[in-house]
């Protein structure tokens, strides 16, 4: 059985196929097996109910259906079904949602169901329900995984987990903002793959640092032991090991791999701030993490200006600006509370 992501997005008759089971599910067309599965989808074993928010259900819904209507050349619904159900799991009232329920149900329902019609595969459906954990602001944390494996999350850091399927074929996390070490238990049966919105790691027992802040314009991967995969898009961007790093630049598409300590990628774990080559934006980024303090750069003081530096866990914020106002000729105003001015 297929049961990865890009194959069913690629397929538009999948997509169409489950866009046509809801169709028939809240008709009153669905055979009993159909109807069970829509019911049980987010089940594990198939006899527990998940009943998923409807906050989430619905916006889900409008936005999938949006783009399932331009995709297909639906026209938009605004009228209740003749026929309407109501599922254990979600209420429908139009049918751009149940339509558009694709998002909830896409590697769940959809592929259980397409794939058991054309290879009558008995394997469960994928589970896409997300458990999310998070640090907040100055905050950072460590947490231990079923198969063993640790993850550190570096201050206001995001990633999700689908816990019910998470180490049954692999071992799979959402990194959807932020910054996290892996230490990772190996196994060579299991891949342990970590997502970003650009980036798709993946290994077999190794440790490794993930960068991939939003409001940066780079991510990177580093690695301390073992051997990384590093793919975009499914395309194969390169494998790492000791002190190897891979820096994917969002905007352009660019691709850099070379050395890098791994100490320094994964300083921010010994509370150091290390920065090398690092922009404005990171700049920004890195005084807000370890000074809690908002920097306003006048005059576009550090545009072209690529800072290197390292200071230790104890550091002051006006220790830092006086190395950095001598290194890179800049003048600062540490006068107003919480806030950094640069000129």
């Amino acid at each position: 059985m297929k049961n990865d992501k890009k194959y069913f997005e690629d397929n538009q008759s999948a997509k169409l196929w489950v866009v046509e089971l809801f169709a028939r599910y809240f008709n009153g067309k669905a055979t009993e097996k159909e109807k069970k599965a829509i019911e049980n989808w987010n089940s594990e074993a198939g006899n527990t109910i998940y009943k998923a928010p409807v906050e989430e259900i619905q916006k889900g819904c409008e936005t999938v259906w949006q783009r399932l209507s331009v995709e297909f050349g639906f026209e938009l619904a605004q009228e209740e079904p003749k026929v309407a159900r109501k599922s254990k799991v979600i209420q429908l009232h139009n049918y751009a949602r149940y339509a558009a329920a694709v998002v909830v149900i896409t590697l769940g329902i959809g592929l259980y169901f397409y794939n058991d019609q054309t290879s009558h595969s008995t394997s469960l459906p994928v589970q896409i329900a997300m458990d999310y954990f998070q640090s907040g602001v100055g905050e950072k944390k460590q947490m231990t995984l079923p198969d063993g494996s640790v993850v550190y999350l570096n201050t206001d850091t995001r990633i999700g987990i689908a816990t019910a399927y998470f180490n049954k074929e692999k071992r799979e996390i959402w990194l959807e903002e932020g910054e996290a070490f892996f230490e990772v238990t190996k196994n060579p049966e299991k891949p342990f793959i970590v997502h970003t919105s650009n980036l798709e790691t993946t290994v077999k027992g190794t440790s490794f640092n993930v960068k991939a802040y939003k409001e940066l314009d780079e991510c990177s991967v580093s690695v301390r032991s073992g051997k990384v995969v590093v793919s975009n898009k499914n395309n194969l961007i390169g494998e790492l090991t000791k002190n190897k790093q891979i820096t994917y630049n969002k905007l352009t598409g660019k691709i850099e791999q070379g050395e890098s300590n791994w100490e320094d990628a994964a300083s921010w774990m010994e509370n150091r701030m290390v920065m090398n080559g690092a922009n404005a934006k990171e700049f920004k980024l890195r005084l807000k993490q370890h000074f809690n303090v908002t920097v306003e750069i006048k005059n576009n003081k550090l545009d072209g200006k690529l800072l290197s530096c390292s200071f230790p866990g104890d550091v002051s914020l006006k220790e830092v600006m006086e190395g950095i106002s001598l290194l890179y000729n800049i003048k600062y105003d540490l006068s107003q509370l919480g806030k950094l001015i640069i000129y």
